[in-house]
């Protein structure tokens, strides 16, 4: 058995994925990062979200042990003990925790995002066996470029759209400094439900715009049609950074993307349109109208500039990597309904299932 994972953000949806693989796979214990006042705390923490992912979670608890601390807080809140016997035990260390708030105040991203990173590369560093050190940024450190955004890119002239971005690029650059660590940086696109059952604990990002269509708040789309819109399955994601954590061979920087097979934003009007029966609203110029509803335009001055991007990601490193051992990220239209399903059988989240019992109940279907 090979030594446990320490592993931020596993109270998070895809870090809660990477945690559920690990522990299905049985050969990986998992350390999990969780801020509470202490551990008993941190513990009940994470076997709440362990509820969400099985119906009967006791199999994996005794293999999934919290331990209490904030990545904001200064050598992650850990006391001298727990950061020796943490070091000791270890033998990777995946950092899937950020903040993803788009409209966060800089100073604040940066406490979270950037000084976060820092303090998991100073543990990462006193890991006495570190096989294996992997940091999940995003693929939009690529900020404001045009063209094809390639992953041994970093630095390529951009603004950014948010302090998410910025953030996130900035704490790119702290990850390679740590040369010594030969660390993994995967970069998702915008990340959504399982393909498979449409599974989500989380109606975020994307979810937002498309739900407020589905309520009639969009009397127009203020985009461009032909603009891609890269979206990926979290199952896609989480294989990924397993796979990565296991495959000694892969190095560098990983673009977990749908890349040139990422749909327009035509295509996902089409989706949306015909997934709850609407008539498909007209397509404007960005910046030339607003939604039709104030609430909805709100929202769409954080979400509506994803529309409007004249950029693909190349993925050439991943599908070299991830390819052989069949590891590949679907085509938005062939999940999309199942997104949508899961959506409305759970009324957006208010009457959750499991990830298990939506397994399941796909599976039936």
């Amino acid at each position: 058995m090979s030594r446990p994972v320490f592993l931020t953000g596993a109270t998070g949806f895809l870090g809660m994925e990477v945690m559920a693989r690990l522990l299905e796979r049985g050969d990986r214990d998992v350390i999990a990062l969780v801020r509470a006042a202490d551990d008993a705390a941190a513990q009940e923490r994470l076997e709440d979200v362990m509820r969400k992912l099985w119906r009967d979670p006791s199999p994996y608890q005794g293999r999934a042990r919290a331990v209490a601390g904030d990545v904001t807080a200064p050598g992650l809140g850990l006391d001298t003990s727990t950061r020796a016997r943490v070091a000791g035990e270890a033998g990777a260390v995946m950092h899937c925790a950020a903040s993803i708030s788009f409209d966060l105040p800089l100073e604040e991203a940066r406490r979270i995002n950037v000084e976060g990173t820092r303090e998991i590369i100073a543990l990462a560093r006193e890991v006495e066996q570190l096989e294996r050190f992997i940091h999940v940024s995003t693929a939009y450190v690529a900020g404001k470029v045009t063209g094809t955004f390639r992953e041994d890119q970093l630095d390529a002239g951009q603004s950014f759209r948010n302090t998410y971005e910025q953030t996130k690029w900035e704490a790119e650059h702290v990850v390679v400094e740590a040369a010594e660590l030969n660390p993994v940086i995967a970069r998702p696109s915008i990340v959504m439900g399982e393909s498979g059952s449409g599974w989500t604990p989380a109606f975020n990002v994307l979810y937002w715009p498309i739900r407020a269509f589905s309520r009639g708040l969009f009397a127009e789309v203020p985009a461009r049609p032909e603009a891609l819109v890269d979206v990926v399955p979290v199952d896609y994601v989480a294989d990924a950074l397993v796979h990565l954590l296991e495959d000694p061979s892969a190095t560098g920087v990983v673009n977990l993307v749908s890349g040139r097979d990422a749909c327009t934003v035509d295509d996902l009007v089409g989706m949306t349109s015909a997934a709850f029966g609407k008539e498909r609203p007209p397509v404007v110029a960005p910046g030339s109208t607003g939604t039709g509803s104030a609430h909805a335009d709100d929202h769409a001055a954080v979400y509506f500039p994803y529309f409007d991007m004249d950029m693909v990601f190349d993925d050439a490193h991943a599908r070299e990597v991830l390819g052989p051992a069949g590891i590949r990220c679907p085509h938005l239209a062939d999940y999309f309904p199942r997104l949508i399903e899961y959506a409305q059988t759970t009324r957006w989240g208010k009457n959750p299932l499991t990830r298990e019992e939506a397994a399941g109940a796909h599976a039936t279907a």
